[in-house]
């Protein structure tokens, strides 16, 4: 598969063929269907102080994400191909999707586990469940606000 890779400050993403994601125990792969380009992957272009966010390069940035399971590893049966979902970045261990060690969304293909995953209505597009979508707070997710509910997700 194709993916936009990050190799450093002052150079330009390049499209390359990499190796497509599979599901190992505890994670899915999700076919992205939306990615957001925000502030810091931006940031991260320009200006070198960002490049500690980044322990290994190249890689595929986008940690804002939404899309739909299409594959599902051992010890996650709550999670079903075809389940609609936003992904939320941020690992337990502090590791994110789209820094450290997990690639991220741009790409057609990201692996992600139970912590970052929020379902995703079908009443919501994928261009607003990308707008990183919160497993805190269902007040805090942009399609909670937008409908006026605070439970919009069915959360996991």
């Amino acid at each position: 598969m194709k993916s936009w890779r990050f190799h450093g400050t002052n150079q330009p993403l390049t499209l390359e063929e990499v190796a497509a994601p599979h599901a190992g125990p505890g994670e899915v792969v999700v076919d992205v269907k939306a990615a957001g380009l925000c502030h810091s992957d931006v940031s991260a272009l320009d200006d070198a102080g960002w490049m500690s966010m980044f322990p290994r390069i190249p890689m595929t940035l986008g940690h804002e994400n939404a899309g739909v399971i299409s594959e599902v590893g051992e010890g996650m049966g709550h999670w079903n191909i075809g389940d609609r979902v936003g992904l939320s970045p941020m690992m337990p261990d502090g590791d994110a999707i789209g820094y450290g060690s997990w690639d991220g969304g741009y790409g057609p293909k990201v692996r992600a586990t139970d912590a970052n995953l929020v379902r995703l209505p079908d009443e919501v597009s994928f261009e607003l469940g990308a707008m990183r979508p919160t497993r805190a707070s269902p007040r805090t997710t942009p399609w909670s606000r937008s409908a006026g509910r605070s439970k919009v997700c069915g959360w996991v």
